[in-house]
């Protein structure tokens, strides 16, 4: 299979016909350099904005196709050696119904808001993303064509300021060049850039310089030429953070008696800008950190391992270096660094990314095809990346990656190849391959044995294992192994996408012996084929809906010896309308196995039940008044109960609300809800609610209060098999915490909160406190 893929891939590139996307605009915007003050106050009284180039924004893009705005938006470009200054002017008929909320930085999407997108390569690969809202509150980060992800992880240090008129509003954003990667060598620096301005009303309009064809799925390819920056250079660009965290924990001990403990712990972040388009990062002891708390999720009857996002910095910044079509690079992993170091960067068509960290403990993810789980092993670990792209011309990239993690008696490499193939303005064709090798420590499958008796797991082949009683799972099968063993994946996909149709083909592989420890790869033994296709309608503005879609995909697994795991056929229609709202209705018609009858053997047939299951889903979302945006989903229908491989009925609702009750406070309810009923009688429920409360003080500073409180019933009666007196019948789980912050910018900050944790196992009013800290972080960015 690898070899077809191969030869396929390397006719395609020999044969391949440029059909790079033109840029649909007028001539280039050339942006004055002049010497001068500005003071980034949103107003424009500073003399040095006359001398500004002015660009409109009045073209609609979304969700009209291309039609012109009824009132004005301009945007005003201006540099100096240093520094690119856009104001932008925003025009409002209406301008007590302007949406601005003071809110953390990147949590203003669906306010009003202006910015700019930068591709400063102009090569129609990557765009940095700026926006601020009217009071300010920034959001930025990166967008990437080659993987088609946007995120906001990504913080630079810049300024921004707005003010509402009786007009609009004004923005204006100073944008230093030393944090933007680009080439310093040129004379004039040319890039792509797009103005954008988003205005939530009724419908919320996207307003563009440009002219967006919709034919053409690549967006950042339609950007308008910039030139200017003459002689542009990023100086120093040294930037210096170290911090404090500084905690007391006490902890509930098994004689109800407190223990505490104090924590200091201090770090060191190093940015470096050796060259504007090579960046060195480099940190020691970078805190996790006890700040911000993951969002809630439910677990019960999962049987694959949670994802939860990254938030160091020294991580996310030019995380998009390292990306590709599979997940190799998951930093969460690497849970405690000692230290880590980065170097990435770009030297014309070629871009690089490199990193090591030494960690002080060793998680590895285990993967399957019915379940995976982590493991740790107590010992200090090393981590390293290696990802090259080069940009063969304007439509074809291609990548290499390599990957690697080594402790005491364990090692996984990972090497790939991958490259990103645009035929024309719609079609594309994107492939992995990948091959690995891993040697497992000879205990590790001893972390997953339900035995005090390691030897009841060593003798598998003597044992005959049910599900009425098992000393060992999928993951004891998957571990132990004490050889070196190897295995490869691949993911090949072929997506057609214009103005009204979309048709995709992928086939995704990663066979038993693959195994990517650094990334988020929780599927082996898992062989996949999928087709989709999609069908779009637009609105007009005196229509009531602007946007509809149906949507139907059919895919089939196997494992590697063409057992049948899954067979899925799904098909939804949605509609956008209105109040920014969205609705959609699925349905999903699936065969899918259930848990391993005899767990000594990892065979599918024979040894799982199929189970035949019919789901209905229901999303919806809107916007109805400035301020309040909810969000609901509903799934009923056909589950299964792993822990006892029957069939069940069940539903999941999960519910959201977002009240902004004026500029300064926001609420932020979400509430998850699951049931399982299995033989005519309920199994369990889980209910988790997540309740945010904020007061946003300005930009700067806000306090927040955070409870989650997860409540979960049991059965115990309907568990098969299991004395009911081990099943606990009702467990819950409250956890706050307070939490004051100041951020001048990202990364000189103050932090002070406090935390707590209290369970309990019947009533609300028995919940026992556990855990209890109070914490303290400090960082200061040093700029040079």
């Amino acid at each position: 299979m690898l070899k077809t893929i191969i030869s396929l891939t390397t006719a395609a590139l020999v044969s391949f016909h440029s059909y790079a996307g033109a840029h649909y605009s007028d001539d280039a915007i050339v942006i004055p350099q002049q010497t001068g003050t500005i003071n980034v106050d949103g107003n424009l009284s500073d003399p040095i904005w006359q001398h500004a180039r002015r660009v409109k924004m009045n073209n609609i893009t979304r969700p009209y196709n291309n039609i012109k705005n009824d009132f004005d938006t301009e945007a005003w470009l201006i540099s100096d050696d240093s520094t690119l200054y856009i104001a932008f002017v925003a025009e409002d008929p209406e301008p007590n119904a302007i949406r601005a909320f003071y809110r953390d930085r990147d949590r203003s999407w669906g306010d009003d808001l202006v910015g700019i997108k930068i591709d400063t390569f102009n090569d129609q690969r990557q765009a940095y993303r700026f926006l601020s809202n009217p009071l300010g509150v920034q959001i930025d980060g990166i967008e990437n064509e080659v993987t088609k992800h946007e995120s906001d992880s990504w913080d630079g240090i810049w300024e921004s300021a707005g003010n509402i008129t009786d007009k609009g509003y004004v923005v204006e954003m100073a944008l230093p060049l030393r944090m933007l990667n680009f080439n310093e060598d040129l004379t004039m620096q040319n890039w792509g850039i797009e103005l954008v301005r988003y205005y939530p009303r009724d419908v919320q309009l996207r307003l563009s310089n440009i002219y967006m064809d919709r034919k053409n799925d690549c967006e950042i390819c339609q950007h308008v030429s910039a030139t200017g920056f003459k002689q542009a250079k990023q100086g120093a660009n040294l930037t210096v953070a170290p911090s404090l965290v500084a905690s007391s924990n006490q902890t509930r001990d098994e004689n109800n008696q407190w223990q505490q403990s104090d924590d200091y712990q201090a770090s060191l972040d190093v940015r470096w800008g050796i060259t504007p388009d090579v960046l060195l990062n480099a940190t020691i002891n970078p805190d996790f950190s006890t700040v911000e708390s993951d969002n809630a999720q439910l677990s019960i009857n999962n049987t694959f391992a949670l994802f939860n996002q990254e938030k160091r910095p020294f991580f996310l910044d030019n995380a998009d270096y390292f990306d590709s079509n599979y997940n190799l690079i998951y930093t969460r992993n690497i849970n405690a660094p000692n230290y880590g170091i980065k170097l990435t960067g770009r030297s014309d068509e070629h871009t690089f990314a490199f990193f090591v960290a030494d960690d002080e403990t060793t998680n590895i993810l285990i993967p399957g095809n019915r379940s995976s789980s982590f493991a740790v092993l107590d010992a200090n670990s090393q981590s390293g990346v290696l990802r090259y792209r080069q940009n063969v011309n304007a439509d074809v990239t291609l990548g290499l990656t390599n990957t690697f993690r080594t402790s005491d008696d364990y090692y996984n490499v990972v090497t790939g190849l991958d490259a990103d193939v645009r035929f024309s303005t719609a079609d594309r064709l994107k492939v992995q391959l990948l091959q690995s090798a891993t040697h497992y420590p000879d205990e590790l499958f001893a972390q997953f044995c339900n035995s005090d008796d390691q030897q009841d797991c060593q003798q598998m082949s003597d044992t005959h294992c049910d599900l009425s009683g098992c000393v060992y799972n999928e993951q004891v099968l998957r571990t132990n192994n004490s050889d070196r063993f190897t295995g490869n994946a691949a993911k090949v996909s072929f997506t057609h996408r214009n103005q009204h149709w979309m048709y995709r083909g992928n086939v995704e592989r990663q066979n038993a012996g693959f195994r990517g420890d650094l990334g988020f790869i929780s599927h082996v033994d898992f062989n996949k084929v999928a087709f989709a296709v999609e069908r779009r309608w637009y609105g007009s503005p005196n229509q009531w809906w602007t946007e509809a879609k149906i949507y139907s995909d059919w895919d089939m697994t196997h494992n590697d010896n063409q057992e049948m795991i899954e067979r899925e056929w799904d098909v939804f229609a949605s509609v956008h309308g209105q109040y920014d709202s969205w609705l959609q209705i699925a349905y999903t018609h699936r065969d899918v196995v259930g848990s391993r009858l005899d767990k000594s053997n990892l065979a599918i047939d024979g040894n799982t039940t199929l189970f035949t299951q019919d789901v209905l889903r229901f999303n919806a979302f809107a916007r109805p008044i400035s301020g309040i945006s909810v969000d609901t989903e509903i799934v009923y229908g056909d589950k299964i109960d792993y822990r006892d491989n029957r069939a069940g009925k069940g539903i999941d609702f999960f519910s959201g609300l977002k009240w902004n009750i004026n500029r300064h406070i926001e609420l932020k309810l979400q509430h998850t809800f699951s049931q399982l009923d299995v033989a005519g009688s309920n199994k369990f429920i889980a209910r988790l609610t997540d309740l945010r409360a904020t007061y946003q003080f300005n930009v700067q500073s806000f306090l927040r209060l955070t409870t989650v409180f997860n409540n979960t019933s049991r059965n115990p009666y309907n568990y098969l098999y299991a004395d009911p007196e081990t099943i606990d019948r009702n467990s819950k789980n409250l956890s706050l915490k307070l939490l004051y912050g100041y951020k001048f910018n990202p990364q000189t900050a103050f932090y002070f909160g406090y935390s707590q944790q209290s369970v309990g196992y019947e009533q609300f009013s028995t919940l026992e406190q556990q855990d209890k800290s109070l914490f303290m972080k400090l960082s200061y960015a040093y700029l040079q």
